[in-house]
This record gives C-alpha cells, structure tokens and sequence, in this order.
C-alpha cells in the first residue's frame, strides 16, 4: 500500500517536472536544433540533462551524441564505466577516452577484460580508443577491439611482454596509430612484437627510456610504411639507431629526435641520406650537433618544413643564418 502510494507520488512529481520543462523556451525549439546544442556539451552534463524529462531524455539517448566520448575528466571506477559503456554506448561509436587512477591516491583499477568485451560488443566500430593512466597488468592485448585505428596508452602500466601474443596472432589487424608516451616498462622485446603491426602509420614512443637501437631496428625493417615516429626522450639510441630509421623508413614525414644525447653528426648524416620525403624533424637538444650535420640536413632534405634545433650549444648563429640561406622554404626554429 505505501509503496503504491510513493509509486503514485514519483509519477505526480514527474508529471509536474515535465510540465513546467514543456513551457520552458528552450524546449520550443526543434528536435534537430536542440541536438546541435547538446554536441557541446559534456558527458557529465548530458547525463543530467537526461533526468530533467522525458524529452530531454530521449535526445540525450540520440546516437550522433555518443560518436566521439571523452571520459579523461573524470577518473570512473570500473562499476560506473560497465554501466555507462552498457547504456550509453552503441554501435555508433568511434572514439572512446577513458583515464585511470595512475599518479593519484586510488589503488582502484578502471579497466579489465570484461569491460573492453562490453565494449568490443556494444561498439563494434570503435576506431578509436585512449587508456591513460591505466593498469594494464591485467588486462590482455588481445582484449582490445579489432576494430581500432589508433590506441592511445599514454601513462598506463604496460607490462613486459604484454604486445608478445602479436607473434602469433594479429589481433589489431587495422591499427595506424600507436602511442606509448611514459610507458616506461616497454622495452626492445616489445618492439620486435609491435613490428607484427605492419598497417601502422604512426609511432611515438616518447619517454620510452628502455628503448636502444636494437628496438629502433625492429620497427624500421618491419614497419616501412610510417610516415611518423616520436622517439624524443630515448636516451639509449645512438647514431646506429639513426642508421636503421635512415635507410629503412623512407616514408617518414615526421621524426622526433629530441634530448637525444647520444646523437651524433655521423647518425645525422646516415639518417637524412634517403629521407627525401621529410617535413618535420626535430633535434633539439642533441648538443652533439654541429655545422656539419646541418648542413646536410638542408642540403638532402628538400621538403622539410621545420627543422628545431632549440638547445644545439654546437651551432653558432653564423651556421644557422647560412643553413637558412640555403633552405629558404625551411623553418628552422632556436628558441
């Protein structure tokens, strides 16, 4: 009886709800306008929105709402994520952003096997899907949606050998992008299963201080057709690393060499030699450097646009003047 009575209580309340939000001006405008002013909103506030009416919940359940879903704001336990990928998510989603609680307080994990199977099957075109500040010590590669073009992993916990099933099963068979900025655990051993990914286009391996030339060798006998590569912050590599980017990737646009101290002019000279089709190269604090080196840079280099070499102690300003002469379509930035 008493439960009927609040059942009725509930339902009067709603109604009243609904009433006054009906004569409300926003809600005169129609549906297709309403859901244009909805896409700047974020996933938080949409999910209010949707206890305000019937109405406003109907438009926040729309599909073209839930294409693209930034998560990154807030750090969701795992139960809020299910629940949310399970009644939110459909198949219309492309970009799924998800942060963890790496480099905060909480000791709790936010993703695991059962979550990216729920997202696997409620979001079978997903393309796109970023995990930062996650741990992935439990939580297999092979778990991953086929359907990805690009993984974001920036931050995460990537164990050893956690890319090894590659060697016997490409389960990222459309992969173009791979980034693994801070992932400090990945290793050359690492690199020779990420070779299994031969659709990758893009490459960054930022921070990734475990990484030496051997690993470098991997990926560019393997991965030819890349057009970018971020290796700043990789102390290990040296001028043979140079060596294996320069005569194997000569697709490269974009390459990222910064705080490579271990670069010489020799590695420069072995690397520009057949990147003929280089837009983007970055050097900046390799103080090994010299006029000889840049030289060749804009000597073999016909197509670069923007050349750093921010923190080359080695270059005088009289170099970088006639390096600039001599590359006049070429940016080439000392900050």
């Amino acid at each position: 009886m008493a439960s009927c009575k609040a059942g009725r209580k509930r339902a009067s309340r709603q109604k009243a709800a609904d009433d006054v939000v009906q004569v409300a001006p926003i809600c005169k405008l129609p549906a297709n306008i309403m859901l244009q002013v909805f896409r700047f909103l974020d996933v938080k506030t949409l999910c209010v929105l949707s206890t305000v009416c019937r109405m406003w919940y109907h438009l926040v359940c729309d599909r073209c709402l839930w294409k693209h879903v930034d998560l990154r704001p807030w750090s969701l336990s795992l139960r809020t994520l299910k629940k949310l990928v399970r009644n939110r998510l459909s198949d219309s989603a492309l970009e799924l952003l998800i942060k963890g609680f790496i480099g905060t307080t909480k000791k709790s994990v936010n993703v695991s096997p059962s979550l990216l199977e729920e997202i696997k099957t409620k979001c079978p075109h997903l393309r796109s899907l970023g995990l930062s500040h996650c741990d992935m010590r439990n939580v297999p590669a092979h778990c991953l949606p086929r359907s990805l073009k690009s993984l974001y992993l920036g931050h995460s916990i990537v164990p050893l050998a956690w890319f090894e099933g590659l060697l016997s099963e490409v389960f990222l068979p459309n992969l173009k992008e791979l980034i693994l900025i801070y992932c400090t655990r990945v290793e050359n051993s690492d690199l020779a299963c990420i070779a299994k990914l031969t659709t990758l286009r893009s490459l960054n391996l930022s921070y990734c201080y475990r990484v030496g030339d051997d690993g470098i060798r991997h990926i560019a006998q393997s991965l030819v057709s890349l057009t970018a590569l971020d290796v700043s912050h990789c102390p290990v590599i040296t001028d043979l690393g140079l060596h294996y980017i320069g005569r194997h990737l000569l697709r490269l646009k974009l390459l990222n060499l910064f705080s490579n101290w271990g670069i010489t002019d020799a590695g420069v000279i072995s690397l520009v030699h057949g990147l003929v089709e280089l837009e983007f190269l970055n050097l900046s604090y390799c103080k090994e450097l010299t006029k000889l080196g840049l030289f060749e840079i804009t000597e073999k280099c016909k197509k670069l646009k923007v050349l750093d070499i921010t923190g080359c102690v080695a270059l005088s300003e009289r170099d970088i003047t006639k390096a600039r002469m001599s590359s006049p379509s070429c940016t080439i930035q000392q900050l």
